[in-house]
């Protein structure tokens, strides 16, 4: 009963994480982004910098929980098993498993790149005063790190959607890779 009780409560949590994280990083690429192209661009700055600031709760509760509802999931389900002696490197279960958590890492790395270097500098170039002298080469540096900032969030997209096909295809096989 109990391991049947926290099976649920890890799939919901587990299921809760990708939808925030996949369904996030699609409106934010498709509705929010395409959206800001049409006022002013101070203002597509703050609603840009407002949006990225709430999103970025998100993004970073979503990756928590991704590695405990899953491990829950996984123990409680009975799949240790699966894996046991080096069936984590042998079997596709396990390869499929190992693909999973490797391609979070990566989520988590650009998620890190994009909260701790591109933000806060498209944060303190956004703060610069007008007049100063160095007004091209802060919108240079500005305009650069929202080109990165915008190709790691696709890029983060399509790793998250592949990582929900490899999930999938756990839950209704073994595994892809």
């Amino acid at each position: 009963m109990t391991s049947t009780w926290v099976s649920v409560l890890a799939s919901y949590l587990h299921l809760l994480a990708v939808a925030v994280y996949v369904g996030g990083s699609i409106a934010m690429e498709l509705v929010v982004g395409p959206a800001q192209r049409f006022v002013p661009p101070a203002q597509a700055q703050v609603i840009g910098q407002r949006a990225a600031d709430r999103f970025l709760v998100l993004v970073w509760s979503a990756l928590a929980l991704f590695p405990v509802s899953g491990m829950l999931l996984f123990f409680s389900l009975g799949d240790e098993h699966t894996l046991s002696g080096t069936r984590l490197f042998t079997t596709t279960y396990g390869q499929t498993l190992l693909t999973m958590m490797l391609l979070w890492v990566v989520l988590v790395v650009n998620g890190a790149v994009i909260t701790f270097v591109l933000r806060p500098r498209l944060v303190r170039r956004a703060s610069a005063r007008s007049g100063s002298a160095g007004t091209a080469e802060h919108l240079q540096t500005m305009q650069a790190a929202a080109r990165w900032v915008s190709y790691i969030t696709r890029a983060d997209l399509v790793v998250a959607l592949f990582i929900v096909l490899l999930g999938a295809s756990m839950a209704y096989g073994h595994g892809l890779v």
